[in-house]
């Protein structure tokens, strides 16, 4: 497993080839899988709740079901794929399949020269180290919890089987040592507030 740092991906994210900006951003910012971004369809994205469904996945050049019952799922979408795709979807090519990732010709993109002519190309034109295509997912995860996301919500997103699938993949990710955290049980018990800027607790009764 390799982690991509955010100065990283912000460098991969500037190396990599217009016309693929939306497909790599998608990629980093859901964390869904190669295959789901490739079987992804307009009509699978909730732009009044900016949401994302992934209900298929392509394999080989054919559509195929999510790698399990829970793979198929909603994916929040931040505000800045929600800008980013509604641009790439006013330059996407008709495609008969209403794909959103697709060639000139509205067919589906190949995977293997998606990799080595785009992905691994960037990586070198942004002087980063080599990684997979399937570690901006485990990127993706480590950004969420570094923003302390919930790991159940983490799950749901991700399309995990169970939370212990994701905990036994993530769980080094976590940072044991959490002052700050546990500072807030005496928030919610009242024995201290909140400053004004929200960080420093205030003792408001003695135990």
């Amino acid at each position: 497993m390799e982690i991509l740092a955010p100065n990283e991906i912000n460098l991969l994210m500037e190396a990599v080839n217009l016309k693929y900006k939306s497909f790599f951003l998608t990629a980093i910012l859901t964390g869904m899988r190669r295959g789901e971004l490739l079987g992804l369809q307009w009509d699978d994205i909730d732009w009044n709740n900016n949401q994302i469904y992934v209900r298929r996945t392509m394999w080989r050049g054919a559509f195929g079901t999510p790698k399990s019952k829970k793979s198929k799922r909603k994916i929040d979408m931040t505000p800045t794929l929600v800008l980013e795709l509604k641009k790439h979807k006013l330059a996407c090519p008709v495609s008969e399949d209403d794909l959103v990732f697709c060639n000139a010709y509205g067919k589906t993109l190949d995977p293997d020269s998606l990799i080595k002519r785009q992905f691994l190309t960037a990586l070198r034109r942004a002087k980063i180290r080599k990684v997979r295509f399937h570690d901006l997912r485990h990127s993706n995860v480590a950004l969420r919890i570094e923003q302390g996301q919930n790991i159940k919500y983490i799950q749901v997103q991700l399309g995990h089987s169970s939370i212990q699938t994701t905990l036994d993949r993530y769980g080094h990710l976590i940072n044991d040592v959490n002052s700050e955290e546990a500072k807030k049980l005496d928030v919610i018990l009242g024995y201290s507030i909140p400053d004004a800027n929200g960080r420093r607790m205030v003792e408001t009764k003695p135990m």
